[in-house]
């Protein structure tokens, strides 16, 4: 999912906007921690968040790369993919990885809330 673009590419991005889309069409926007394994992009989230609802419907979302909470690239579309538990430690794994501390505090602060995570995965359309 390399793009071209000025900036920051998507797989160099630490966090990305994802726009996921309601049952009417709405676009909703999130910012999100990312982590790159091989061509896909790999998103995380938890368990109760509405985003998995919208994806199950629609699985066409929208993705640009974010620094201080500003898009810093082109906008690419791609196809998301819920990913199974079965593969959430190999994601963790990659997430922690990329970024270290923060991402290991994060997820300790989101177990500590009783959050499950779930990954999606992002490909190019």
């Amino acid at each position: 999912m390399q793009a071209t673009m000025v900036g920051i590419g998507l797989m160099e991005a630490g966090f990305v906007d994802l726009v996921t889309y309601k049952k009417d069409g709405t676009p909703v926007s999130t910012p999100m921690l990312a982590t790159p394994r091989g061509d896909v992009l790999l998103l995380r989230t938890h368990h109760t968040a509405g985003k998995l609802k919208r994806l199950s419907r629609n699985a066409s979302v929208e993705l640009a790369p974010l620094s201080r909470g500003r898009h810093v690239g082109a906008v690419t579309r791609g196809t998301a993919r819920i990913l199974s538990d079965a593969e959430t430690a190999e994601c963790l794994e990659l997430l922690h990885r990329r970024h270290g501390m923060v991402g290991r505090l994060a997820t300790l602060l989101r177990h500590m809330r009783g959050w499950r995570d779930v990954f999606i995965e992002v490909r190019p359309a």
